[in-house]
């Protein structure tokens, strides 16, 4: 719940750091620029219920939010934002914020493919300093989407003293990173502390070498609309869990990453780059923009896509019909003689 608050617009409302000792929702609420708070185009009605919810609910009604930092930089290409919860004198919660609706955060995600390291990841680590520099006591990170990867990648890079502090450290359907993350130190130290939830048709959270160990969660909704957390199944005050992700969601994530696998660090870049150019010339600079009018966004691509260097076209193509090769690939192999899948749907 603490990590789909995060997505919360703060600015102005909760104080930064070394500004104040916190305000609680009801502070939050009578702000007079609460509205702000749930400006989202496309969640933000979803965002004002549930804070209705946590600021009424006895278990999170006194907690406190303090330390907010928004970061937004079009030309860096970064998304970032993240915030404390004082869950009470010794014990906080650190919040990172997934992708919001900003094309600009949909690139940075991107990126993954082909950084060693994003700028919001290198801000989610400066962020866990301060919070640490600030404050006393256990801490727990965590982070729906982007921000359970920022979550993994703050604490798997923080010094050891702050590590020694970190009780659990959780990612919600969050990617994984390139391949090695996994075997540094660092994520060594914390390992035991680590924990990953998905949806049991999960996608996001199995792009890029993910870590082998996460536990599953049932969902009302289906397929993408599993990533969001509102349709994660509760019982009781615990999650729904179920054995294993059902096969759909093993054959998609199977294909991509074999896709990406399949690409060389240019083509990855050239790709990213290629497909970030052609949404942006249609002057839409959120997704909602973008879902909005399908329709007219389609014929815009397709008329910057036709104007492009020839090249540049041929190369796009290229990577589009390796990912076809990929899945082509991988449906060869489920027929095959003999062949039989791990993984079963329910």
């Amino acid at each position: 719940m603490l990590s789909q608050m995060s997505y919360l617009k703060m600015s102005g409302i909760v104080p930064g750091f070394g500004q104040s000792s916190g305000v609680g929702w009801r502070e939050m609420a009578e702000h007079p620029e609460a509205e702000k708070m749930f400006a989202d185009p496309l969640y933000g009605k979803q965002h004002r219920r549930v804070f209705g919810l946590v600021a009424r609910s006895r278990r999170y009604r006194q907690i406190k939010a303090n330390f907010y930092k928004e970061w937004f930089d079009e030309k860096r290409e970064i998304q970032f934002a993240a915030v404390t919860f004082f869950l009470g004198e010794t014990s906080i919660f650190v919040s990172f914020r997934g992708t919001d609706e900003t094309l600009v955060g949909w690139k940075e995600d991107f990126n993954m493919g082909y950084m060693k390291e994003i700028p919001s990841q290198r801000s989610a680590l400066a962020y866990l300093k301060g919070v640490a520099r600030y404050t006393g006591g256990r801490m727990i990170l965590g982070g729906h989407s982007k921000g359970g990867n920022l979550a993994i990648y703050a604490a798997a890079c923080a010094a050891p003293q702050v590590q020694r502090r970190i009780r659990r450290v959780y990612s919600f359907d969050g990617p994984g990173f390139q391949k090695g993350f996994y075997e540094r130190p660092g994520f060594i130290r914390i390992e035991e502390r680590f924990c990953k939830i998905v949806p049991e048709q999960s996608l996001v959270g199995m792009i890029l070498a993910n870590y082998k160990k996460y536990r599953v969660v049932e969902s009302y909704g289906s397929g993408m609309v599993q990533h969001d957390l509102m349709q994660w199944k509760i019982r009781e005050g615990r999650f729904v869990y179920r054995r294993e992700l059902q096969g759909r969601s093993t054959r998609k994530s199977a294909i991509l990453n074999a896709w990406v696998n399949s690409l060389t660090k240019r083509q990855i870049t050239e790709f990213v780059e290629i497909l970030y150019e052609l949404l942006r010339s249609t002057q839409a600079s959120t997704v909602a923009e973008l879902v909005k009018r399908p329709f007219r966004i389609l014929y815009l691509v397709l008329r910057s896509f036709g104007r492009m260097d020839k090249k540049r076209r041929q190369s796009f193509l290229q990577i589009i019909g390796k990912l076809f090769a990929a899945a082509g690939a991988y449906l060869r192999g489920i027929h095959r003689p003999g062949f039989r899948s791990k993984t079963k749907d329910h």
